[in-house]
């Protein structure tokens, strides 16, 4: 064969340079010199044959007797047993035989595709590819780990015959199983040098569609009432009236485009991606290349929100809808507030799924992971729920102590947390996921604070110490020196000059953001200051303390202006309002003072705790105040009357701080019960029943927790609709009080 680009030269020399060979990898001298390379990765016929050869030695694809010796060795197990078995044991031999001979088979193919012709640079690229991957040894390392796996397996089957060969009978069935997942699995490895077109690629094909266009198939579908979406897309008729719909809601779809779409359903059949559970480990890789590409590609997350719709009109697709829901369960899609009524979902892992206020009603479930999700304010009913499978000692995602305290940034995307765990995580609001883990406090973390301009995190430790981190980065700033005693809360000046930090020492120092020098130390309180707040204007910093009184002090002078007493036990917390009008301040009293910053004076009393009051918050608009107690409550308060709007009892610890969002639609809080929750502060009319028709509904509230970050696995249901339905484990126990 002789170079495309220089006829006149014959391709004698191979590129294995770790990129993209323009050449596709196939040289001629002259493509040497032009191609950049260095000459390390350029290998003549022969020189690629050897190495590929000692690369098969190396990973031990030459020594067949040792499978052909197990093999043996295992027929010769099962031939002792024959008799009144004999039937089972003939179907268990010719089960064994596949397995060892497909083994057999795959380590051959390695030999036969290094000897395939004289000249290996005449094979084709995707042959080349595949050579390439065979001398880097990923191929190979992946193989001799599956092939390991197998007969490791095998030879634990062995060993059990071997040992309980008296109740042998009585365990075929569960040792028919695993023969069957392993033929099952280890033909899935095929796909080493098949040929065979990626998911991606066929997904990548739809980056010209208006995605608006899925939700008027599936309605459309619907209201037909058909079971064939690829019938219903081909017939003339349908493909008009879609282009229609799509005009008058400005959709560019065209015929082009339905065609498009339609190839892409119909090669997702018969993908791989339609026919196997992308939850298992075997497929771990293709799902983890599949989410790394389409992580960002808003597009094709759409159409797999469509392939899990499409489950409900089209059974032929129920495992792609079941792989697309577990991939936008493990890429923190948000999955809120979507519609999945009929959705039919089975084989599949949803571990952690953050589903609040979805439309489940009449879905079908079966054989699904479902541990760790919340339903929160999702419409349940009629549903058939079969065979879930929940682990109780599953660990999510989370702090593994106490949670200490929560703040959002200014933008409100993200939330930082602080524990007992010595460590400091940031999450996006949004998915729960976690952004930073910031490691660097040698004991518990007891305050946060976000910089105005949100470039910074203040934190604060049981350590004596105060860190400052970029919050892009997670990169340590500053250690700011200087309390003798834990530091126990922190508030930046609204400037973002000044941070001013409460300790255990009896003293509030001022710092300066910009040098991490100390620039005030306000002594006056007579035991451990547990809160200090900065007013709106900067002008003023109330402190609260053990003992029992609260300050507030002139910032630029360093003097206490006013002396706030009241209070009969330690004082935990104080927030100025919004408009600095007032103070308010809760105690180890159990009870929430309201004070008029002007005057000094107590105007409110919020009564309802029964534990001390650990942390409180202001609303952005003022009109509500946030309270957490060791009672294990969260309650919120109508500031303008003093009455109780609202009460949340969804921890099992104390309830360690609160934070409001800064659009106040959301509270976060933190407890010792290692979770942080998320409440939704707004009326949620649509989590409650459409009508008076239904029955027997578990649990309609109108404060809902959106996200629930912990180790804990339980499953989140407030407010869930729960009606009519069956929901069963996979021993058969109703698992419906777990909804409630």
């Amino acid at each position: 064969m002789n170079c495309p680009h220089h006829e006149q030269n014959p391709i004698n020399l191979v590129c294995l340079a770790p990129h993209n060979c323009q050449c596709s990898r196939k040289l001629c001298i002259e493509c040497l010199n032009q191609h950049g390379v260095h000459v390390q990765y350029i290998v003549t016929n022969s020189q690629l044959q050897k190495r590929l050869i000692n690369k098969l030695v190396e990973y031990e694809l030459h020594e067949k007797q040792t499978v052909e010796k197990k093999k043996t060795q295992f027929t010769n197990l099962l031939s002792r047993t024959k008799g009144s078995l004999e039937k089972i044991l003939e179907e268990q031999s010719e089960s064994l035989e596949q397995i060892y001979c497909t083994i057999e088979i795959y380590n051959q193919s390695f030999h036969d595709l290094i000897h395939e012709g004289d000249n290996l640079a005449e094979l084709p690229q995707t042959k080349l590819e595949q050579l390439v991957q065979i001398l880097e040894g990923t191929s190979l390392e992946k193989w001799k780990q599956v092939k390991n796996s197998y007969l490791m397996k095998l030879q634990s089957v062995k060993k059990q015959w071997n040992k309980d060969r008296k109740d042998f009978i009585k365990k075929q069935k569960k040792i028919k199983k695993v023969f069957e997942a392993l033929m099952k699995s280890i033909n899935l490895q095929e796909e080493v040098f098949e040929e065979k077109k990626e998911c991606y690629d066929l997904l990548a094909s739809l980056n010209d569609i208006d995605v608006r266009i899925f939700n008027i198939i599936i309605e459309k579908a619907r209201q037909a009432g058909i079971s064939d979406i690829l019938v219903f897309l081909s017939n003339e008729q349908n493909q008009q009236l879609l282009e229609e719909l799509a005009r008058e809601r400005d959709i560019n779809l065209g015929r082009n485009n339905i065609n498009k779409i339609i190839d892409v359903i119909r090669n997702i059949k018969k993908h791989d991606f339609n026919q196997n559970n992308y939850s298992t480990e075997i497929h771990l890789n293709s799902k983890m290349n599949l989410t790394q590409k389409i992580s960002q590609d808003q597009k094709i997350i759409q159409f797999l929100i469509f392939l899990v719709r499409l489950t409900g009109i089209d059974n032929q697709f129920i495992q792609c809808g079941s792989n697309s829901l577990n991939i936008l369960v493990e890429m923190k899609v948000d999955l809120t507030l979507q519609f999945f009524q009929n959705v039919r979902i089975q084989n599949t892992s949803l571990i952690g799924g953050n589903f609040v206020r979805c439309n489940f009603n009449e879905s079908e479930f079966e054989n699904v992971d479902i541990s760790g999700i919340n339903l929160n304010g999702a419409k349940l009913l009629n549903c058939k729920w079969k065979n879930l499978r929940i682990q109780e000692s599953l660990q999510l995602e989370g702090h593994s102590d106490q949670v200490v305290t929560v703040c959002f940034s200014p933008n409100g995307t993200t939330l930082a947390s602080g524990s007992e765990d010595k460590s400091i995580r940031l999450w996006d609001v949004k998915t729960g996921q976690q952004k930073f883990k910031l490691d660097g406090h040698s004991h518990a973390v007891l305050s946060l604070c976000f910089s105005p301009d949100e470039t910074t995190l203040a934190s604060g430790s049981e350590d004596k110490s105060i860190r400052l981190w970029d919050v892009k980065t997670g990169q340590l700033k500053f250690k700011l020196d200087g309390h003798t005693h834990a530091v126990l809360s922190l508030c930046f000046s609204p400037d973002e000059t000044t941070l001013a930090s409460g300790s255990e020492d009896k003293s509030i120092r001022l710092w300066d953001v910009e040098t991490g020098q100390q620039k005030f130390k306000l002594d006056g309180h007579n035991d451990s200051v547990q809160s200090v707040c900065f007013s709106s204007d900067g002008t003023k910093l109330a402190s609260g303390s053990l003992d029992k009184s609260i300050r507030i002090w002139n910032v630029e002078l360093g003097q206490v202006k006013a002396k706030l007493n009241g209070h009969k036990d330690s004082v935990l917390s104080v927030c100025f309002s919004p408009d600095d009008t007032a103070l308010a301040s809760g105690s180890c009293d159990k009870e929430i003072f309201l004070w008029d910053v002007k005057t000094g004076k107590r105007m409110k009393q919020f009564f309802g705790h029964t534990h001390f009051i650990q942390s409180i918050c202001f609303s952005p608009n003022g009109t509500t105040l946030a309270s957490g107690s060791v009672d294990k409550s969260i309650r919120l308060w109508d500031v303008k009357t003093g009455q109780q709007k609202a009460k949340f009892d969804s921890h099992s610890g104390t309830v360690y701080s609160v934070c409001f969002s800064p659009d106040g639609n959301t509270l976060a809080s933190g407890s010792s019960d290692m979770s942080i929750r998320l409440w939704d502060i707004q009326t949620s009319n649509e989590i409650l029943p459409s009508n008076n028709n239904h029955t027997g509904i578990l649990g309609t509230d109108t404060f809902i927790t959106i996200l629930v970050i912990s180790q804990n696995p339980k499953i989140q249901a407030q407010g869930a609709q729960v009606s009519n339905g069956e929901f069963t484990n996979n021993q058969g126990v109703d698992i419906r009080p777990l909804l409630e």
